[in-house]
């Protein structure tokens, strides 16, 4: 049996806008009164064209360069993790994870203390259609969740 306590996560759902880098920032200014370490996600999906979906596109390998979501997903969390954490950026653990947003946000949390999220407040209308992630998440989370307004 270790004696050495395991680390404790405040997660933390990175897209690169306005409010998650208010989540970041947030996390950055409490983790340490909270006894957690952070750890940056973003979560990402291929986009099928209809030619894939007919069964006569390229599928997910013909992503190349830039337009590769995984390539979008790690430059996004680089970005953001150097502008909140500038020098000390390579101290943050970073993870690109292929998935539903929520699906994936809510499994994460299984091993984590804190899941903190922006609220891109979309309209009332838009919520109504699209639903919130925010909100899906605050609901179904295995973990407290901190949403944090741009």
């Amino acid at each position: 049996m270790s004696t050495t306590p395991s680390t404790k996560i405040a997660l933390v759902a990175f897209d690169g806008s306005p409010s998650a880098i208010a989540a970041l920032n947030w996390a950055a200014k409490h983790a340490a009164l909270l006894e957690l370490e952070i750890e940056v996600v973003n979560v990402w999906e291929y986009a099928e064209s209809p030619l894939d979906m007919a069964g006569v596109g390229f599928g997910t390998s013909a992503y190349v360069g830039e337009s590769d979501p995984k390539i979008w997903s790690d430059q996004i969390l680089k970005s953001g993790v150097g502008l909140v954490f500038g020098p000390h950026a390579d101290q943050v653990k970073t993870t690109s994870v292929e998935g539903s947003v929520v699906r994936t946000l809510v499994e994460l949390s299984k091993g984590a203390e804190l899941l903190v999220m922006g609220s891109r407040g979309h309209s009332k209308f838009a919520d109504l259609i699209l639903g919130s992630v925010s909100e899906s998440c605050s609901a179904k989370s295995k973990c407290p969740v901190v949403i944090v307004h741009a």
